[in-house]
């Protein structure tokens, strides 16, 4: 079956080659994309008051380079540990990588994705719209994305080598369920019937390998990245970073220097699926990290599996075709909503939206999934706290049977972007539909069968790469949108959203059938030139502990642990945001070794089993000087006159098969004097791991 499907994609190209295997470049490459650790916003969860504390898991840019034989033909697969990309950071992307390659990427080869991490901070969306979805807008932020994933393309590219990308389907149990139900059953049931699940459960799976070996995998699996709750204030990867960072370690990556493997674990649409099984917030572990690291394994698990089993070559050209859609007033053919001809709307967030899922956590109490009437009293109270968002008439009936709570199209300038990305990419017999969007599991399989049909293909062959080069909320179908879930209130352009994604996809797999080119009538707005004003998180000088000094021990380490216990130690120390960096490190394990005079790092900050939380204390001067009371300052502003020290918090849980011996813990901190930030390194006393205290 796959040779025959790579000959109908060898023929409508026009190939007459029938090779099996195809030989391409490929390079990977991975970068650290940490954002500040302390001080701001969460993306994903709309909670102002879910502010980062520190550091569960490192964030990074997962790459593969891939082009044709001659060099001519390239793409670059992006996967980002963040909520969602904006249009301003691929810009900025694609301005750093013309300063060295010119016009070799563009809108077109590059895909800038997203895992849809929710425990990843915010601070890098220009759009005027950022306030409510991730605080403000932080220069250190959005650079920190800007130059780490222009590394990762830069050093993916350098790293193109010969070698051969081999294909695999595989699917996944118990990593997901549809928290939209409701909506799925609105789908008609002939439709329905077509499929055993209410969620896609298959992961598509590329293996990468040269000469030398196995370089990468890249999937693409349906599940949220709402694992980790909206109480969670730690920077983690969530379930896709999780099952990353195991498959990257069982193959020997420690992401000091160029990685052995990468392996980037994408989303696809998983619009209405949530790794929360119990369909409360919970499961299927008894924490949230349990579950995390649950639904991680279980990806990880298939993936590792997946990627023995893979033996289908892909074999064919390297193609793209991107274009940009206004979709406030995208006119829609009836061969797509199969009747009469219909429209898109200008932009508008429902009631339903701002009830949130609530089997992801909810949202404002004054709100419930299915609501299509509008109520004064609220519609009075988003007019006084967001003037000018109002809808028209005319809106209310293009968006029905939306209750519209924010009209956010309306505005000039919009407050949500109007024109999107619309991509298509092609190696060999995989294509992907590349969109801005959280597509829902029916709204995905119509996209798929429609590509597939359109260019000769099996379904199994076209994945949708949701979350990709923009974001513009939610895809559901027109059927699930009647519902009005919180999927559908964030369904922004109206009723007939996903049929004219699914009409702009085939436009694209027309042209690219026919060798012809695609042109953007409209450009989205470039919002870099509309920030006037820019947050810091850079504070004054810091006021040194009382009777001490930064790096002394708060708390130091016990003498003895057993296997499987908890190591926590604190540190007086100063903001790990001054003088940021993304590439900073904050913490290491030390083994002694064998001579007891020299320390081997085993652990960083980067290892699933650690953990640093800062917490800013507030001495009570009105009291003799060295008594205190704790409180937690959110983040690094206000800043009082006399700014107060910091203690950081380092845990480590000792992995069961951890070796013997002596060890420690060591702190890189930094503390801000006379305007300068000094550095320095502190550790706790050195204690023994033993099978039992």
């Amino acid at each position: 079956m796959a040779l025959c499907w790579g000959a109908v994609i060898a023929l409508a190209s026009g190939l007459t080659s029938g090779k099996a295997e195809e030989t391409y470049l490929i390079g990977r490459s991975l970068a650290d994309i940490t954002l500040p650790v302390v001080g701001v916003q969460m993306l994903g969860f709309v909670r102002p008051d879910q502010i980062s504390e520190g550091l569960h898991q490192r964030q990074y840019a997962r790459t593969f380079v891939i082009a044709d034989a001659s060099g001519k033909s390239r793409v670059a697969l992006v996967t980002c540990d963040i909520a969602f990309p904006t249009h301003t950071l691929k810009l900025a992307v694609l301005d750093r990588l013309s300063e060295k390659f010119g016009d070799r990427y563009g809108h077109a080869n590059v895909v800038l994705a997203a895992t849809h991490a929710h425990a990843a901070p915010g601070g890098f969306h220009h759009h005027i719209d950022a306030g409510p979805l991730g605080g403000g807008f932080y220069r250190q932020c959005f650079d920190a994305l800007v130059e780490g994933i222009a590394e990762s393309i830069t050093s993916a590219d350098a790293d193109l080598k010969p070698g051969k990308i081999l294909f695999a389907n595989g699917d996944i149990d118990g990593a997901g369920v549809n928290r939209s139900r409701v909506a799925y059953m609105n789908n008609p049931a002939e439709e329905r019937a077509k499929y055993q699940n209410d969620v896609d459960t298959t992961m598509t799976l590329l293996k990468f390998v040269r000469d030398d070996g196995a370089i990468g995998m890249l999937n693409w699996f349906a599940v949220h990245g709402t694992s980790m709750n909206y109480f969670n204030k730690l920077i983690s990867g969530d379930n896709k970073g999780s099952a990353a960072y195991a498959v990257e370690q069982a193959h020997g990556t420690r992401y000091t220097g160029k990685p052995e493997f990468v392996a980037a674990f994408a989303q696809t649409n998983s619009g209405d699926v949530t790794p929360n099984l119990n369909l409360n917030n919970t499961g299927p572990g008894k924490t949230d990290v349990e579950s995390t690291r649950i639904i991680g394994a279980r990806q990880a698990r298939v993936a590792e599996r997946l990627f023995e089993q893979a033996k289908e070559p892909l074999a064919g050209p390297i193609e793209f075709r991107h274009v940009f859609v206004d979709f406030s007033q995208l006119a829609v053919a009836g061969e797509f909503t199969g009747a009469s001809p219909q429209r898109t709307c200008p932009s508008a967030l429902g009631y339903s939206f701002a009830a949130g899922s609530t089997e992801d956590g909810g949202g404002h109490p004054l709100f419930h999934e299915g609501m299509k009437e509008s109520n004064p009293l609220i519609d009075g109270l988003a007019r006084k706290n967001f003037p000018g968002l109002g809808p028209t008439e005319e809106l209310r009936r293009c968006q029905k049977p939306k209750a519209i709570l924010l009209a956010t199209g309306l505005q000039k300038p919009p407050a949500q972007e109007q024109v999107l990305p619309a991509g298509l990419v092609r190696i060999g017999q995989l294509v992907l539909a590349v969109g801005p969007a959280e597509f829902t599991t029916m709204a995905g399989r119509r996209i798929r069968v429609a590509l597939g049909n359109e260019l000769g293909l099996n379904p199994r062959y076209v994945v949708i790469a949701g979350y990709a080069n923009d974001y513009a909320n939610y895809v559901t179908t027109r059927e699930e949108y009647e519902s009005q879930q919180y999927e559908g209130g964030s369904t922004v352009f109206g009723p007939w959203t996903e049929a004219g994604y699914r009409q702009e996809f085939v436009r694209l797999a027309r042209a690219m059938k026919a060798g012809n080119a695609v042109e953007s009538g409209v450009l989205p707005a470039d919002m870099r030139t509309r920030v006037k004003a820019t947050l810091s998180l850079d504070g004054p000088d810091e006021h040194p502990p009382p009777q001490a000094k930064p790096g002394d021990a708060a708390a130091d380490a016990n003498d003895r642990y057993g296997l499987g216990e908890t190591v926590t130690v604190c540190f007086w120390t100063g903001s790990p945001v001054n003088d940021y960096r993304r590439t900073d490190h904050f913490m290491a394990v030390e083994r002694r070794n064998a001579d007891n005079n020299t320390w081997q790092v085993v652990r960083e900050d980067f290892d699933w089993d650690t953990t640093v939380r800062w917490k800013q204390l507030i001495l009570d001067t009105a009291s003799k000087p060295d008594s205190r009371r704790e409180g937690e300052r959110i983040g690094p502003a206000p800043r009082v006159a006399r700014p107060e020290p910091f203690q950081v918090t380092i845990t480590w849980q000792i992995p069961v098969e951890t070796p013997l011996g002596i060890y420690r813990i060591v702190h890189y901190g930094r503390f801000k004097k006379d305007g300068k930030v000094e550095r320095f390194l502190a550790t706790s006393r050195p204690f023994e791991i033993s099978r039992g205290k």
